[in-house]
């Protein structure tokens, strides 16, 4: 870290640490460490909105303990839903720093957008579960054959 200490902002992957990986905490306290009181290393946490509700529940239960600044909402244009990821940010208090929605940093990186998610968060259900026109079709088609037959 002393290397970029002239740069706003220094992002640390953690390399794909699990929650419940033990390495986690030491990983935590040797970033703590080389911190100074000058320039203190802030933890932020990177929760990804396409992931179901109680492992981003879990996830950020877990980094509540590491003395966590906030968030940063990530995978948004993967997400069929985002309500767990913005529950969870409520009820850990989480700051939202940012949201992103692609691989590309910085271009797909974007600041904090509260109408967005309140967008995101209250359109229609996803239409990977629905049915389209022409299977909803053959549905009711089918339907009517058993009708009939049930009745002859």
């Amino acid at each position: 870290l002393a290397s970029m200490q002239g740069k706003r902002l220094v992002l640390i992957d953690t390399c794909g640490i699990s929650q419940r990986d033990d390495r986690l905490a030491e990983m935590m306290n040797a970033l703590a460490a080389a911190g100074t009181p000058a320039r203190p290393v802030s933890r932020v946490l990177l929760l990804n909105s396409a992931s179901h509700a109680e492992t981003v529940e879990d996830v950020a239960r877990a980094w509540r303990a590491h003395d966590t600044a906030g968030a940063i909402l990530t995978k948004l244009d993967e997400a069929a839903r985002i309500g767990g990821a913005l529950d969870a940010l409520l009820r850990y208090k989480l700051a939202l720093f940012g949201l992103t929605n692609g691989q590309r940093v910085p271009e797909d990186w974007h600041p904090a957008n509260a109408r967005l998610l309140a967008h995101l968060s209250l359109k229609p259900a996803s239409r990977v579960f629905a049915l389209a026109e022409d299977e909803a079709a053959l549905l009711a088609h089918s339907a009517a054959g058993a009708r009939s037959t049930a009745h002859a």
